[in-house]
């Protein structure tokens, strides 16, 4: 810790120290040296802790606190710093609007302070366009180090921008490369049409790249404005532009690159690796600083990158520099005397306590405003704080920015009339049901997140259940139908989505501005001059029964969310990781429809409903995804590719990390070995063991992560029932230990390595009651009770079922199976854990485009194979229970191929129902997609006599059977239970004589521990699989094919 004052002179040495050349400061130690980068994106103008609209400190967000981390940086690393930034720098607040607008010919404010910083390089962001190139220009001329942007180039041809910067850092050649957006074309047109072209980042930086290696370059840098990864927030196709995020791609696609600082996306990456290349995000607004450790060896005259580590590195509680606060002092002082202008006056005083149970005026100059500068039919917003309100008397800046208190900007979108009212009802979900034992307001909707929708008028009938309390919804006095489409106003983040208006995400945009909000109402105000509630108020919706206003008045002021906007900031939430988890995909790429008629999951869906909850992760959250394994097996598409379809898609997602569950092993040992190796994310199995007891080495135990400056460290699991789930030959040599014992040894480890939380994510579940919080008992739970060393969360999976439960006080999800619901655990740490799960519908979820394609190319490579008619159904045959008609359809199928006197089929390998109708090869391919080759057993009597007791002795038999009849007492001791077993004929089965029975060869083979095949006589190999067998039967069944009896096992006391 430093003793008082110690910072100020630290700051002031190191600000000497910099007027001194790198190479004097510093020698590398002989054969290696470390360099360390420093890197800001998104400054948007937070030069200073101040909040200029409150008027007060700003605790979290101030670039001179950035400058007092980079100064101890350059002490304990001398003449080793990069300094670089990723864009959006001048326009995003007060200060650079001061700059810009009103104090054009004096030193910009955010060019002093960077250099008094001695930045290396900064890419431009496409906000530096917002004031024109001429301001741009002028703002570069005053800077002491470049900005980069090596894709964009002036109208002729010829480079817009420097496209990279080399110099030497302690003995070693750096270069910087710089790359921007192309989306500037789109959001700033006015400003560079017909004189600035925007290339593919991509292309031009590989160029680049190329050149300064071949010009001698040692290590290369790529700043760069553009997101990780995300959906272009432009139509490339419509507007010819190259793609707005591609930070992922640059490193996967341009050889050569050592680091990549991205921005543009607001978000924040510590440290993620993908081939050499290493990737990091500081937050926007200066919040953090993220810093590269790169260690470099000699590598005969040039030198190498032989390790890299990244990590953010908080402003929170710093002091600031003093040498930022002097470069930018004048501008400060001009920004507070513009923001406490008195701009205008009002006659009355304007409220908003209740502006969340009716119309109030101050809600509705908010969004008049928006209507009108957007020219929109509708336009929403949120009454953000019931404590906003208006004096009567003068107005400054200030008093209008608090009316709105966050630094959104407007957009348009176009809606239909279908989504306005899927908008009001998801807004609706603020207030309890009237009349029931809910409370008035959902106490788990903060206030922040109902929106108020002008130019409609509608009502909310809080007596109904969520999703049917919008009535009377009409626009221009005409009811809205769900074809109708409109023009709505509304702020960036709803126009994205977030909040979970999910069905809004994606919508056309068809008006984009740069200009907040909050500046957009102080316009409104200096315009007018004197502003009235009549200028603005038009009363358009209601909340009824009246009888709920009270309580809902009462309720609002309870909620947990609720804060006033003050002019001090709020207390941090403390640490928080969410753990976002699926489990049990199996391939299901596409949407599937659930019993009830419900089409719920698919990869898009899936993707979406991710990204939703990503962006409800805030800027104290630390972000994991998991999965509980079993990813790939159990679709055409996946399975014909062998999985790689699912890793793609779990790369894309951002998986963590994922447990190895047993369908995992369904292709051998090979196959998934390639599909470890392609996936961008460990698949670990603490517990599986070569037979010897020791380590398998390419199966992980677990990994440790840091996510927002939160260690964190997971833990995989196996099923010890793996070598009873899959082909025994596919696990021959490996054994699968009790993972009590081994977790908590891990654990322990973790810890010591730096560990602030433990997770566990297992191939192992439970089953619980139909809320999934209680009476849950399986594998998991036992698991968890043997646990003798603390955990913070446990992902399960194996059992497709709904857990949000706690055991032992330790939090544990499982999100049923195929992408149809998602598990979130927030947990805080060292603190409490709330756990819910997440319906997966697609209607509800924005499409993402990546996801989209790579879904449309896997269907369609085996689309033929697909749709293919094989016979019609006369009436479903569900998967229910343990003996269903289905699956003595498959046990007749299999006797049939193989002409056997009985079949026996093991229930794991019928996957899911079988509907009414057509039945097509992909439908079918989903019941039995794991291609088991059939045998065929002679056995005699008695040994089949005593196979089917030993699984009675496992209770209610999940096998099915054709062929024979069984009658048995579960009442009865074991190997006591089987009362009778003849053929269908009636006749008994004669213990002496020999029988020919077919199985798969999963359970030939042993794969159910109870092994028939060790008693056979003789043992053949059929040529077919399971799945051949059922077509080859349905075709030849009379149509419609009609569900045989389900009467073959039958409890007799």
């Amino acid at each position: 810790m430093h003793r008082p004052g110690f910072s100020t002179l630290l700051a002031a040495f190191a600000f000497c120290v910099r007027t001194e050349t790198a190479d004097s400061q510093a020698t590398a130690t002989r054969g290696a040296v470390e360099l360390t980068v420093a890197a800001t994106t998104d400054q948007h103008g937070r030069l200073r802790g101040w909040d200029y609209y409150l008027g007060a400190p700003d605790a979290r967000h101030s670039l001179a606190r950035v400058a007092t981390i980079v100064d101890s940086l350059r002490v304990a690393e001398p003449g080793r710093v990069v300094l670089v930034d990723a864009g959006d720098l001048l326009q995003g607040n007060p200060l650079t609007y001061v700059a810009a607008r009103m104090e054009p010919n004096a030193a910009h404010p955010v060019i002093a302070a960077m250099n008094a910083m001695g930045y290396d390089a900064a890419a431009i962001g496409n906000h530096e366009f917002n004031y024109g190139i001429p301001a741009l220009k002028a703002a570069i001329a005053q800077a002491k180090f470049p900005f980069l942007a090596a894709n964009v180039y002036r109208a002729d041809g010829t480079r817009a921008y420097p496209a990279s910067r080399m110099f030497k850092r302690a003995g070693v050649t750096v270069a910087i490369v710089g790359a921007t957006t192309p989306g500037s074309a789109v959001w700033d047109r006015d400003k560079v049409q017909g004189k600035l072209q925007f290339r593919d980042i991509v292309t031009e930086v590989r160029a680049a790249v190329k050149d300064v290696r071949a010009r001698g370059a040692d290590v290369v840098i790529v700043t760069v404005h553009s997101g990780l990864n995300e959906p272009a927030s432009y139509d490339t196709v419509a507007t010819r532009l190259p793609s707005e995020n591609v930070s992922v791609r640059l490193a996967r696609e341009v050889d050569g690159i050592d680091l990549i600082n991205y921005g543009h996306s607001h978000r924040q990456m510590a440290d993620t690796t993908i081939g050499t290349t290493m990737l990091m995000q500081a937050k926007n607004w200066a919040e953090n600083v993220a810093v590269a450790h790169l260690r470099l060896e000699r590598a005969g005259s040039r030198w190498r990158v032989t390790s890299r580590r990244g990590e953010l590195i908080s402003t929170v509680g710093r002091a600031e520099s003093p040498a930022v606060l002097t470069a930018t002092q004048r501008a400060h002082e001009a920004t507070v005397a513009y923001v406490t202008e008195e701009i205008g006056n009002t006659p009355v005083a304007w409220r908003a306590d209740s502006a969340r149970v009716m119309d109030v005026a101050l809600t509705d100059f908010i969004l008049e405003v928006q209507r009108r500068t957007a020219n929109a039919q509708l336009a929403s917003t949120a009454a953000f704080s019931l404590d906003a309100s208006l004096d009567a008397g003068p107005i400054t800046v200030a008093e209008v920015a608090r009316l709105y208190p966050y630094e959104n900007t407007l957009k348009a979108i176009r809606i239909s009339g279908k989504q306005l009212k899927e908008y009001l009802e998801f807004s609706a979900r603020y207030f309890g049901t009237f009349g029931t034992s809910d409370e008035a307001v959902n106490q788990k909707v903060p206030g922040y997140n109902f929106d108020i929708v002008s130019g409609a008028t509608y009502t909310l009938d809080v007596s109904m259940p969520v999703g049917s309390r919008v009535t009377h919804l009409q626009v221009a006095n005409r009811p809205v139908a769900p074809s109708d489409t409109f023009s709505l106003a509304l702020n960036n983040y709803r126009q994205s989505g977030g909040g979970g208006y999910a069905m809004l995400a994606g919508a056309p945009v068809v008006y984009d501005g740069t200009v907040e909000i909050r500046q957009l109402l102080i316009d409104e105000v200096r315009r007018r001059g004197t502003i009235k509630p009549d200028d603005y108020y038009s009363s358009n919706w209601n909340l009824v029964p009246g009888e709920a206003i009270g309580p809902a008045l009462a309720g609002m002021r309870a909620n947990p969310f609720e804060r006033a906007t003050s002019t001090t900031p709020p207390a941090p939430r403390g640490r928080r990781i969410r753990i976002l988890a699926t489990n049990d995909f199996h391939g299901a790429l596409e949407p599937r429809t659930d019993s009830r008629g419900v089409i719920r999951g698919g990869a898009v869906a899936l993707a979406a409903s991710i990204e939703r909850a990503s962006r409800d992760c805030l800027a104290e959250c630390a972000l994991v995804l998991l999965d509980g394994g079993d990813m790939y097996q159990g679709t055409l598409p996946s399975n014909l590719a062998y999985g790689r379809p699912v890793v793609e898609l779990y790369n894309i997602l951002g998986y963590t990390a994922a447990a190895l569950g047993n369908h995992e092993f369904d292709w051998g040992i090979d196959t998934l070995k390639a599909r470890m190796r392609d996936a961008r994310y460990p698949i670990l199995g603490a517990n599986v063991r070569f037979a010897d007891g020791t380590d398998v080495p390419w199966i992980p135990n677990d990994t440790l992560i840091e996510r927002n400056g939160i260690r964190i460290g997971i833990i995989g699991l196996a099923s010890t029932l793996t070598p009873r789930t899959t082909r025994a030959a596919n696990v021959k040599g490996l054994r699968f230990d009790a993972p009590a014992p081994i977790v908590a040894d891990l654990a322990r480890k973790l810890r010591t390595r730096g560990a602030e939380a433990v997770l566990v994510v297992a191939h192992d579940g439970a089953f619980c009651d139909r809320t999934g919080v209680a009476s849950c008992e399986g594998e998991i739970v036992t698991f968890m009770g043997e646990l003798d060393e603390k955990v913070d969360a446990v992902v399960s999976g194996h059992t497709h079922s709904l857990i949000a439960a706690r055991v032992k006080g330790i939090p544990v999800v499982q999100a049923r199976s195929s992408g149809s619901a998602l598990g979130v655990i927030d947990l805080q740490v060292g603190g409490e854990a709330t756990i819910t799960v997440q319906d997966v519908i697609p209607d509800s979820l924005a499409r993402q485009p990546r996801v989209d394609s790579l879904v449309r190319s896997a269907v369609a490579a085996v689309s033929a194979f697909v749709d293919e008619k094989v016979a019609m159904i006369a009436e479903p045959m569900p998967r229910n229970g343990e003996q269903y008609a289905l699956g003595n359809l498959i046990a007749d199928a299999q006797r049939r191929v193989g002409r056997a006197d009985a079949a026996v089929v093991n229930n794991g390998g019928i996957r899911t129902g079988l509907k009414a109708g057509s039945a097509t090869y992909g439908e079918l391919y989903e019941i039995q997609p794991f291609a088991n080759t059939l045998h065929r057993l002679t056995v005699r009597g008695r040994d089949l006599r005593t196979y089917i007791e030993r699984l009675l002795d496992r209770g209610e038999p999940n096998y099915h059977f054709a062929g024979i009849a069984i009658a048995y007492d579960p009442a009865r001791s074991s190997g006591q239970r089987l009362r009778s077993l003849s053929q269908t004929s009636g006749k008994p089965i004669d213990p002496a004589k020999n029988y020919t029975i077919v199985m798969n060869d999963f359970v030939a083979t042993g794969g159910d521990g109870l092994e028939l095949a060790r008693k056979a006589s003789r043992k053949e190999v059929l040529e077919v699989n399971d799945l051949d067998a059922l077509i080859g039967y349905l075709r030849a069944l009379p149509q419609p094919v009609r569900p045989p009896a389900v009467d073959r096992v039958v409890v007799r006391p």
